[in-house]
């Protein structure tokens, strides 16, 4: 047998996952997920990206059909089965087949493990370019499955030679479209909490930021600020700790990966290796 993946209560095929076609996550764009690595069978941060999907869950009102005890069992076969080396799991909930065309119905839960490539190394060594675009995302705080803007933008940024884009109110900005951003300012990291996803990967380091010389500063942040900075990274999930090194047509200060940021990837990398060499599930 092939990968198998969850869909409410069943281990089955990707290709015979079915949805309604009355599903408001189909019809509304009424659903959540939540997203995380598993390196050689240990998965990384899962409890707490767990709990980002079940904070979603309450702030849009959803309840979730599983209990944490059947989904953490139901993510430890799909590991155990598929056996890939590097791996996504992608924990989705939808809102079901609605009765009108609008309201909610039941819930479909749906677990997927499927294999991922590294990410270009390229992107570590010399560092990425955003773009940006004036955007306000709704209920910054819940991981939706609403992504049509970064979607629709996708093929611009991709010409424009950048690798994603950065949101912004016309003065402060919020977020990259899948990560969170940061500043360097000497020995101070200053990143945003309002309008932006509580990312599992930014509070790691800023967690981990104390023990590497940095203080934290957390407090709103200008577009003209993020012009001039001393050194730029994204993090995320996908992305970890990531160099930008341009915006638009604006190299950050001299267009090339800094001192300081490479510190946080090695850092990062460390953590995340401690957390992947523990075994995450109990028999």
């Amino acid at each position: 047998m092939g990968s198998i993946q969850f869909f409410n209560g069943n281990f089955v095929p990707k290709e015979s996952i079915t949805f309604s076609i009355d599903d408001v996550g189909v019809l509304r764009g009424f659903g959540i997920f939540d997203y995380f690595k598993v390196y050689d069978g240990a998965p990384a941060f899962m409890e707490t990206h767990l709990n980002r999907f079940e904070n979603s869950a309450r702030l849009l009102g959803m309840e979730i059909p599983f209990s944490r005890n059947e989904i953490e069992s139901a993510i430890r076969k799909l590991i155990d089965h598929n056996k890939f080396p590097l791996s996504g799991v992608k924990v989705l909930m939808t809102g079901g087949a609605s009765p009108d065309g609008f309201s909610a119905g039941k819930p479909n839960l749906i677990i997927m493990n499927t294999a991922v490539a590294e990410t270009n190394p390229a992107f570590y060594t010399e560092g990425v370019s955003l773009m940006t675009h004036q955007f306000t995302r709704e209920m910054p705080q819940v991981k939706t499955t609403n992504y049509a803007t970064a979607v629709r933008l996708e093929p611009i940024w991709k010409q424009k030679g950048h690798v994603d884009v950065l949101y912004h109110d016309g003065q402060y900005i919020s977020e990259v479209s899948r990560s969170n951003v940061f500043l360097v300012e000497g020995n101070k990291l200053i990143t945003n909490e309002e309008g932006v996803l509580p990312g599992i990967t930014r509070m790691n380091v800023i967690n981990m930021a104390p023990q590497l010389g940095f203080k934290v500063e957390v407090r709103p942040i200008t577009l003209t600020e993020v012009l001039v900075a001393e050194e730029l990274f994204m993090t995320s999930t996908n992305k970890k700790v990531m160099p930008v090194v341009k915006i638009n047509d604006k190299e950050i200060a001299s267009g090339k990966v800094g001192a300081k940021t490479k510190v946080l990837m090695e850092g990062y990398a460390k953590l995340m290796e401690k957390e992947t060499k523990q075994p995450s599930f109990q028999n």
